[in-house]
């Protein structure tokens, strides 16, 4: 897909050759460092070079970390801006929109000819827990603590396949085919993750080890390997970016960088860092391997959201809006992101 931006109100913004990312004015935020411009333009390459391309997803992701915390309604106008700066068309976007309602997460509401999406209440639902593991500062590695382990035995239904499957991907570890392993960040197998009914009839236990440990009970049931090699690849793809902005210059790429590669930097970051902490059995330090590179992920995406919170939040501050205008500040849960607090 050939670069493309949008910007409200500036019909006339241009993007850099070579990497699609928005130039600004020098009067307006400075020249952008073009080791930034140049890293943020590879991590759109690599956005665009996933197929297909889950625009309803990135829609998902902008929800959670833009809209959300500022009342949960946005012009669909916001979402066609800031999408058009990660070069996506605004046709791909009426799809994905339109596929969001359809499916019931979000909902929309015209008003003349401007249209307007809200969460829907199963989509609240779902964001608040799915927000609290995307932004949570990880325990350091040499913390103790007890852990609520639990077995789920499955029902035996035509269901009981997709379920085990849907489990898995949320965070479930696997006993057995019908056995599974849930820790305190697992989602109730009734909950809005999964089909509604699809785990009637699944007992829940409460998992005491007496024999072993719980770290041998852990290991026989999460493959953590695959997840370490993406938590790996996160940190390879990310880290530049955050030294370029931050490391052995004094912030002088922060202070740069321009409100609209701020945006998509922040969306492209929170939308990766996302898919893997929800898959993430967030499992306390004593019964991960040595050296997990869960948490270096953790850590790395708290430094680059810290980098680029101000910026960012720039630019949702003036183009981000709603029926009423420019969206509200955004509530006390923002302020809490990646925090020890």
């Amino acid at each position: 897909m050939s670069p493309r931006t949008r910007r409200s109100g500036s019909p006339g913004a241009s993007t850099s050759p070579g990497t699609g990312m928005p130039t600004t004015p020098p009067a307006e935020a400075g020249k952008v460092p073009a080791e930034v411009e140049a890293l943020a333009g590879a991590l759109l390459d690599r956005l665009h070079e996933t197929q297909p391309l889950r625009v309803w997803s990135l829609i998902v992701t902008i929800f959670g970390d833009l809209v959300a915390p500022r009342g949960g309604e946005v012009w669909a106008g916001t979402l066609s801006d800031l999408l058009g700066l990660m070069r996506i068309d605004a046709a791909a976007v009426r799809a994905a929109l339109s596929r969001l309602a359809r499916d019931g997460w979000v909902e929309r509401e015209r008003q003349g000819r401007l249209s307007f999406y809200a969460l829907s209440a199963a989509g609240r639902a779902t964001f608040t827990p799915a927000s609290q593991r995307i932004y949570r500062l990880a325990p350091d590695a040499g913390e103790t603590r007890a852990v609520e382990l639990r077995v789920v035995v499955l029902p035996e239904t035509d269901g009981r396949n997709g379920l085990r499957e849907a489990a898995r991907k949320a965070g479930y570890g696997l006993l057995a085919p019908g056995v599974l392993l849930g820790t305190p960040a697992s989602p109730p197998l009734g909950g809005p993750e999964f089909p509604q009914g699809a785990a009637d009839g699944a007992v829940t236990l409460a998992a005491s080890v007496l024999a072993g440990s719980d770290a041998d009970l852990v290991a026989r049931a999460f493959d953590l390997a695959p997840l370490a090699g993406r938590y790996q690849s996160f940190c390879r793809r990310y880290a530049p970016l955050a030294e370029a902005l931050d490391g052995g210059r004094g912030g002088a790429g922060r202070a740069l960088l321009s409100p609209e590669t701020a945006m998509v930097c922040r969306i492209l970051l929170v939308h990766d860092y996302r898919r893997l902490i929800l898959r993430d059995p967030m499992l306390p330090p004593a019964l991960l391997p040595a050296d997990w590179p869960g948490l270096a992920a953790n850590r790395l995406a708290a430094r680059l959201y810290a980098a680029l919170r101000a910026p960012a939040e720039a630019w949702i501050a003036a183009h981000a809006r709603g029926r009423d205008g420019l969206l509200p500040p955004p509530d006390a849960s923002e302020a809490r992101r990646f925090s020890a607090g």
